[in-house]
């Protein structure tokens, strides 16, 4: 029992000396944020040239991450994307998925609409999603909040 002992506090006390070492803490000033010029965010006032304004649907777009997120009416969304030859493709957006009887059609035209963006127009602050015919899906306007 006394080298079962010995041996324990031999253990303890070998490893208390890697307490001392000085150990490097994260701060939130070393985290890196993206930078507020990669992240845009647009306020939807149309799809299929219906105005949709007062529903304050949103996109955000992170051009670090490439993906866009946003709210459909509803439920919010994230997606990644990828572009490819000023080609627009968007992966199979994850949603929550809360039903709401006031906006479900809004919200269900949004999603049917989103898959088909291919090319995304920036202009001043005004953002055109266009589909490949380059019909305008989403039209909006830069938000700063």
């Amino acid at each position: 029992m006394k080298h079962l002992t010995i041996i324990l506090l031999t253990i303890l006390f070998s490893n208390t000396t890697s307490c001392n070492t000085p150990k490097s803490i994260a701060t939130n000033n070393e985290k890196t944020e993206p930078q507020s010029s990669q992240i845009t965010k647009f306020l939807i006032t149309s799809i299929n040239n219906k105005d949709v304004t007062e529903s304050k649907l949103h996109v955000i777009f992170n051009e670090e991450l490439k993906t866009i997120s946003g709210f459909a009416g509803c439920n919010t969304f994230s997606s990644k994307y990828t572009v490819k030859d000023d080609i627009i493709s968007l992966g199979y957006p994850m949603a929550t998925k809360m039903y709401c009887e006031k906006n479900a059609a809004i919200e269900q035209e949004f999603f049917k609409t989103l898959v088909l963006i291919k090319t995304k127009a920036i202009e001043k602050d005004s953002l055109l999603l266009k589909d490949s015919n380059n019909k305008i899906l989403f039209s909006g306007i830069k938000t700063n909040e």
